[in-house]
């Protein structure tokens, strides 16, 4: 297994210049400690200029754009500014897409919600095929048109960066990553039995398209914090993260709705149940390491985790500390863990 970040943006009580210079501060901490790689969301602006910022900064760590809209944008735009973001970072990116989840945002570009869909699969194609074409393109599409297209920009990574779909609900777009050889990136609200679904129907779409299957093309998200002892991580993220209950139900019912108590609604999902219910793993190294095994073996195995991150889910120096802790004493420990290896000895057993 390995170890990343979702760095979602969402720092409720900052400025966007200042919650970007935290959100850069903590990619810089999870290249020192040794993560692989960061995934960053597009809200108010595209991920690839937070990335070019950032890439002054670090060295190893992998960048993607977590997720760009392909809707938004013509795929030629998407494509250079993904060439250009490579050349940027030395060959640290990564593209990550999807569909977006505001329809007034299509709406604000002259587009139908209705279309984002088609507009995803027609886009990623597109984007492939420049990638991929010897010489100039032509293209004529329900949405997009383009004569004699040509990447002035190439890419350092060849024949292209790295490419994710991001998969909440529905299994098209996982199957989509599937026949094309793409990664899935999924979110912190996922639960444990649609992560299983996908990954099953993932290896299932690859092996029909003639890729090799394997459950690493998978990412996890989950909220992770870990303290010296369970006291002091429940208590450390206590008040942020009650505000971050009481923000989501406000703005993203929609991706708290799988967490609520049985019988419940969403004013009944609590801090307290939701750590105690193992939705968001906060505890011990111990305890986190347990609850991160868990879940894997629930899930079916994926190739990443990511820390749900951008948030201020405790202060920065504790949220350093933290990453710290984990990467020292609970990395270590689950670092064995590989989808591939482990689905061969359940099926020998």
């Amino acid at each position: 297994m390995k170890f990343g970040l979702f760095s979602n943006n969402r720092r409720f009580e900052r400025s966007l210049g200042e919650a970007w210079d935290l959100d850069i501060a903590e990619i810089v901490t999870a290249e020192r400690l040794g993560f692989e790689e960061v995934w960053i969301s597009e809200h108010q602006t595209p991920a690839e200029l937070i990335i070019a910022k950032a890439s002054g900064l670090t060295n190893r760590i992998r960048m993607g754009s977590g997720v760009r809209p392909l809707g938004y944008y013509h795929p030629i735009q998407i494509a250079l500014e993904a060439n250009a973001t490579d050349q940027l970072t030395h060959g640290r990116y990564m593209l990550g897409i999807g569909h977006g989840f505001h329809p007034r945002q299509m709406e604000w570009r002259g587009r139908d919600p209705g279309d984002t869909r088609a507009m995803v699969e027609a886009s990623i194609k597109l984007i492939l095929k420049l990638w991929n074409a010897d010489g100039p393109v032509d293209y004529d599409g329900p949405f997009w048109t383009g004569k004699q297209m040509i990447l002035q920009c190439p890419p350092v990574q060849k024949p292209h960066p790295p490419v994710a779909i991001a998969c909440i609900n529905t299994l098209g777009s996982v199957e989509l990553a599937g026949r094309l050889n793409l990664r899935v990136l999924t979110g912190d609200f996922i639960p444990v039995s649609r992560l299983r679904t996908f990954g099953d129907t993932l290896m299932a779409a690859q092996a029909k398209a003639g890729h090799r299957a394997t459950r690493k093309m998978l990412n996890a998200t989950r909220v992770v914090y870990v303290a010296e002892n369970e006291k002091q991580a429940r208590e450390d993220m206590r008040e942020s993260y009650e505000k971050t209950i009481a923000w989501e139900i406000a703005n993203t019912p929609h991706h708290q709705a799988e967490r609520i108590p049985p019988g419940g609604t969403l004013q009944d999902i609590t801090y307290d149940y939701l750590v105690d219910t193992g939705n968001i793993f906060v505890g011990s190294p111990d305890t986190v390491r347990k609850r991160i095994a868990d879940f894997y073996q629930e899930v079916g195995g994926f190739g990443m985790l990511q820390f749900h991150a951008g948030r201020d889910y405790a202060t920065p120096d504790k949220l350093a500390r933290s990453m710290e802790l984990f990467m020292t004493e609970v990395a270590p420990k689950l670092a064995h863990l590989d989808p591939d290896i482990d689905m061969k000895r359940a099926a020998a057993e």
